[in-house]
């Protein structure tokens, strides 16, 4: 199923390295879930979770649970940098960052994703066969090399995010220059104003990360453009760092791109630093014609391989294959590398109606998300849906048990007019998500334009045509609603009091 050279030996210095680096980066996450205790905005406040349709058995732990679950990811984080029960480690802050992704659908990010994958195939390689615990208590057989194939797995893991970002790219908005142009307008200044309004600097933005996005791999790979790749890399991921919010993710994509160099790098940049005993001379041929072959790898552990890689291969196309644009209903979106592709602003409310008395109420999705979901969720069709779910189980029980909720989601794309997102004359409790599409969402996010909508929220229902049943609020604004329903929520205790 693989060649003969995949047997290759090569040095397993770079395992050490992995390990090490992943414990870090989980340890990182972990930890700033804990920090200021945002776990509890996350996780422990809010009325109800975001599902994915499949899982919605997985539930929340107790508040001290959440607690818990992330201080024991950093405890395995900490026994997987020494390679104390290193596949134990591994297989735990897999299934921790897992577990968070299922159990709040609204809070995946692509690096959460590529940790918990990296962190699982750990679990497979012997990492813990060399510089750790497990190897010098013999929980471990000492292993100074590995089959060259499973650095082949490791690099296609870690090279996987590179070539479907660029991949993902190939699409009309980011080639003129949106989301882009959005991101360069808010971040960068030159001169007191932004660097977007210069002539060239978005298209070559746009340009430019599709490019480093699409060669880097190979650029590491060549020795000739090796290094001018590592330069390239330092200022794209330290830009990120310093104008992006996107925790560890550009450090985690640093201080693994030494696993695309040749396989004894590490072990020569430690004997020139630290004088270290050479490798085996079976790793030091490893490079050459001449290179040691191990035992063949059981046909069981290839065959697992294989399979991974195809699922993984696969799995970012759905995209392309589902009907509409992912960047619009989020089909595929999810767990396809697909990145800084689509800029949303978003405003959804919705309506109420007592199916007794058709006595009705417009609502923002506050009203049971808390501020850090509706910022994820207003823009997404399902967790409107949800959303919609909630406010309906809300309005029974506070005394209305028979009702319809319907929402009125406008969305703008990447600096569109914005439209409704969801169609607004469907009782969203009365729906369900499609394996296909959902006749529910709007399949047009409306025509691109070369300058973005940039109207305040605050005007939107003035500046649209609202569609029905949502006339109400034309020409009025959502914090005209606010001050209502406050004053409606601070005159409901004196009528209770009567």
């Amino acid at each position: 199923m693989i060649p003969r050279s995949a047997n290759d030996a090569v040095d397993s210095l770079i395992l050490v390295w992995v390990r090490i680096v992943v414990a870090i980066a989980i340890y990182c996450w972990a930890d700033s879930f804990l920090r200021n205790d945002q776990y509890l905005a996350i996780f422990v406040e809010p009325r109800f979770l975001f599902k994915y349709e499949p899982f919605q058995w997985v539930q929340r732990w107790t508040a001290d649970g959440m607690w818990w679950h992330f201080a024991i990811t950093k405890i395995a984080a900490v026994g997987l940098v020494f390679g104390l029960l290193s596949r134990v480690c591994a297989a735990t802050l897999c299934f921790s960052i897992a577990y968070v992704l299922l159990v709040e659908r609204q809070i995946y990010v692509n690096h959460y994703y590529l940790l918990s994958l990296t962190a699982g195939l750990l679990v497979f390689l012997p990492v813990g066969g060399r510089w750790s615990l497990d190897a010098w208590w013999g929980i471990q057989r000492r292993r100074r090399s590995f089959p060259r194939w499973q650095l082949w797995l490791l690099r296609f893991q870690l090279g996987l995010p590179y070539f479907y970002g660029a991949i993902a790219k190939l699409n009309g908005d980011w080639f003129r220059g949106q989301p882009g142009e959005l991101i360069l307008r808010t971040r960068f200044e030159v001169g007191g104003r932004p660097i977007s309004e210069l002539p060239g600097v978005v298209q070559g933005f746009a340009y430019s990360g599709f490019a480093y996005d699409l060669l880097v791999v190979p650029m590491l790979l060549w020795r000739p453009t090796r290094w001018l790749a590592v330069a390239l890399s330092l200022v794209f991921h330290l830009t990120n760092a310093a104008t992006l919010n996107i925790g560890v993710f550009p450090w985690f994509m640093l201080a693994t791109m030494v696993v695309f160099f040749p396989p004894d790098t590490l072990g020569r940049r430690l004997r020139l630093f630290v004088g270290a005993k050479p490798v085996d001379p079976e790793v030091v041929r490893s490079c050459s014609s001449n290179a040691v072959r191990l035992n063949p790898s059981p046909r069981w552990a290839t065959s697992l391989a294989w399979m991974y890689v195809i699922v993984h291969l696969l799995l970012p196309l759905r995209a392309a294959i589902y009907p509409g644009d992912s960047n619009w209903n989020e089909r595929g979106h999810r767990f396809g590398w697909r990145m800084m592709l689509r800029h949303k602003d978003a405003l959804t409310h919705y309506l109420v109606v007592d199916q007794n008395s058709d006595e009705f109420l417009f609502v923002p999705s506050t009203i049971v998300l808390t501020g850090y979901q509706a910022q994820r969720a207003d823009h997404h069709p399902e967790l409107i849906r949800q959303t919609a779910v909630a406010i309906s189980e809300a309005a029974a029980e506070l005394g209305v048990p028979q009702n319809r909720v319907y929402a009125l989601a406008l969305v703008s794309l990447n600096g569109r007019k914005p439209v409704p997102m969801v169609d607004p004359n469907v009782d969203l409790t009365q729906v369900r998500r499609g394996w296909w599409r959902d006749d529910w969402v709007q399949d047009d996010p409306g025509p691109f334009r070369d300058k973005a909508w940039d109207v305040p929220k605050d005007r939107w229902w003035s500046e649209l045509d609202l569609p029905e049943p949502f006339v109400p609020l034309q020409g009025r604004s959502p914090t005209e609603l606010e001050r209502f329903l406050k004053q409606l929520s601070n005159e409901r205790p004196d009528q209770d009091a009567k």
